[in-house]
């Protein structure tokens, strides 16, 4: 009895040492969603997908490139990126026209370039997972003070810890929504980058 007593009392004493590293993490993943959400604003504000400027622009650097005039086709390329993240991608294929290689240059920067798409949609992922999960753990480790108060008729300690445990799950589920939103979004807009990359790379081979 006393073995089991003192199993259950070191489980309560651990649960409850938990609370507190809890909230904070879950304060941090709100601030990362404000910021977030800045973040994601701006990206909207500087995109502007041109699918004809694209297409015009790769036939010119193509022409360029068969004539060896590499210059006229790092400037034809330069100006068909419709975003940041597409123009980085060209910039970097430019310096690849040169090689004798450029298949093989462009298919490992390709491949380079997802992995940094997988990169960024990441911590959106995380947050994902994490905001609910911890929104959870918030909410089950007041209860138990919360129903000790209920027992010993401290109503006090009862709405104290009920306010604790509605307030984390509120919090894990507004973090993971924001960044569940913001994940769907990034994938489709980076998916269509990747699709561009592609189409450009195919063009110039």
């Amino acid at each position: 009895m006393d073995a089991s007593s003192g199993i259950i009392g070191a489980m309560f004493m651990i649960s409850n040492s938990l609370l507190y590293p809890v909230i904070i993490i879950l304060l941090g993943l709100v601030v990362w969603s404000l910021i977030s959400i800045g973040q994601f604003l701006s990206e909207y504000a500087s995109r502007s997908r041109d699918i004809t400027g694209l297409k015009a622009g790769c036939r010119d650097a193509k022409k360029y490139v068969q004539a060896q005039d590499y210059k006229k086709a790092a400037e034809a390329l330069k100006t068909s990126g419709s975003n940041d993240f597409l123009r980085n991608f060209l910039e970097e294929l430019i310096e690849s026209l040169k090689e004798s290689k450029f298949s093989v240059e462009a298919e490992k920067l390709l491949q380079d370039y997802e992995l940094k798409i997988t990169k960024e949609l990441e911590k959106a992922r995380l947050v994902v997972k994490l905001g609910p999960m911890f929104g959870l753990m918030g909410t089950l480790i007041p209860l138990g003070p919360a129903l000790m108060g209920l027992t010993t008729g401290n109503i006090q300690q009862l709405a104290t810890n009920l306010v604790v445990a509605f307030s984390t799950t509120v919090l894990g589920l507004l973090t993971g929504g924001i960044a569940y939103a913001i994940l769907l979004v990034k994938k489709r807009w980076y998916t269509q980058d990747l699709s561009d990359m592609e189409y450009v790379v195919e063009v110039l081979r």
